[in-house]
């Protein structure tokens, strides 16, 4: 077996789990640092124009396997100043509490477990995210998760021009990672985003799913290795002296 040099990973659902979002609750939340609410929003009309408004942005096409969504801190000004809401916080702050709130992360089981066992074996990795949320506020999270802050790096789609499964975006982490993509493994939830984008550029995938619902998911049209266990991955990994 090959080895790889380094590891990249997706971010949600894959290092992370995290619920439905309940937007209603983060806005609620947000609200409760209104300096200026005339018209007396509620989180339940924020919520609504905010449904309404992703939906003109086509964030639920159903034929779109990714709907391209548009940077949230955009959302976030649009719907503060249709509302004539003001914040005491600031646009990176409202993100932030707004998302912890919302859809809190956690994570994924044995995860830490394979990221000790790629430190221990000086293999490398770091985080290649679709993402809305700006990058600072990616690594915020991640931090509260990880506290001892293993990646190499971290990249969230809202701040680059292009996005997973995109060869580019992938690319680019294989740049800044320093290793061919023969050498590398990717690991991720999304049939197409991860799996056919990542071996698209010439990587070895791993299809992470930890409900086990494979069968219920659209098959990607590339060879991959399929995880439901994060303890499947480090038993892959090179043998330690």
């Amino acid at each position: 077996m090959q080895y790889p040099k380094a590891v990249l990973f997706d971010y949600g659902m894959t290092l992370c789990t995290e619920p439905p979002a309940d937007i209603e609750k983060g806005f609620a939340a947000i609200l409760q640092y209104a300096v200026s609410n005339p018209r007396k929003i509620t989180p339940a009309q924020m919520a609504n124009l905010s449904e309404q408004v992703e939906r003109d942005l086509g964030w639920f096409n159903p034929e779109q396997d990714d709907p391209l969504e548009t940077w949230y801190l955009s959302l976030q000004r649009y719907l503060l100043e249709t509302l004539d809401i003001t914040l005491s916080l600031s646009d990176l702050q409202t993100e932030q509490l707004y998302w912890d709130v919302s859809s809190p992360a956690s994570p994924a089981p044995y995860i830490k477990e394979v990221l000790r066992a790629l430190q221990k074996r000086a293999i490398p990795f770091g985080v290649v995210s679709n993402l809305c949320f700006t990058g600072a506020t990616l690594e915020r999270r991640l931090h509260a998760c990880f506290p001892d802050d293993p990646f190499r790096f971290i990249l969230a789609s809202s701040e680059y021009a292009f996005r997973k499964p995109h060869a580019r975006y992938f690319n680019l982490a294989l740049h800044k990672m320093g290793t061919s993509a023969g050498d590398t493994w990717f690991c991720g939830d999304n049939p197409i985003c991860d799996v056919e984008g990542s071996t698209g550029v010439g990587m070895r995938a791993f299809w992470y799913r930890f409900q086990n619902d494979f069968e219920q998911c659209r098959q990607p049209k590339a060879p991959c290795t399929k995880l439901s266990d994060w303890r499947e991955f480090i038993s892959l990994l090179p043998p330690t002296d």
